[in-house]
């Protein structure tokens, strides 16, 4: 998904988006600006139902129903490997394969009825915006295990691109 000018992808809400399960995502993100505070996807507004993954204040933000799963920090101009999980109890962010962050806590389970947005928060707005590139985004309906998370990050990994 090309961002490099603005804009941003849209996918219709799934029942697999849902928090009542457990959840993996993951996906490739470039920063070719930094931005106010760039969600790479959303599907989900901060402290409601659903979940986002945010970059601001120097980290990142893996928002999960209202529990604030802070760590890791983005690079600008390069290729990283982001995931957030979710398995019913704890929050978990890992970048490039390394676990940066985890959080327990009892998230707002209510579902999230909006379609998923890649590029952009829920309630689009230029400070949410990411200018850049998203390859590979994919959801799980179940935790991806660690060892897996640092495989993908490594099998993806080529010299200036995924």
């Amino acid at each position: 998904l090309d961002l490099s000018t603005g804009g941003y992808a849209a996918f219709d809400h799934r029942p697999e988006f849902d928090l009542g399960q457990r959840l993996s995502v993951e996906c490739w993100v470039k920063f070719d600006q930094p931005g106010t505070m760039p969600i790479v996807f959303s599907c989900g507004h901060w402290n409601q139902a659903g979940w986002f993954l945010q970059k601001i204040g120097g980290g990142w933000r893996w928002h999960v129903g209202g529990i604030d799963c802070d760590g890791g920090r983005p690079e600008m101009g390069k290729w990283l490997h982001v995931v957030g999980t979710y398995d019913g109890v704890t929050a978990r962010l890992y970048q490039d394969g390394r676990l940066v962050a985890e959080k327990a806590g009892s998230p707002i389970l209510a579902p999230w009825k909006g379609p998923l947005h890649a590029g952009q928060y829920g309630a689009p707005g230029p400070e949410f915006q990411v200018t850049g590139a998203i390859r590979g985004l994919k959801t799980y309906s179940r935790i991806l295990p660690p060892q897996d998370v640092a495989a993908a990050a490594k099998a993806s990994a080529l010299p200036g691109k995924p």
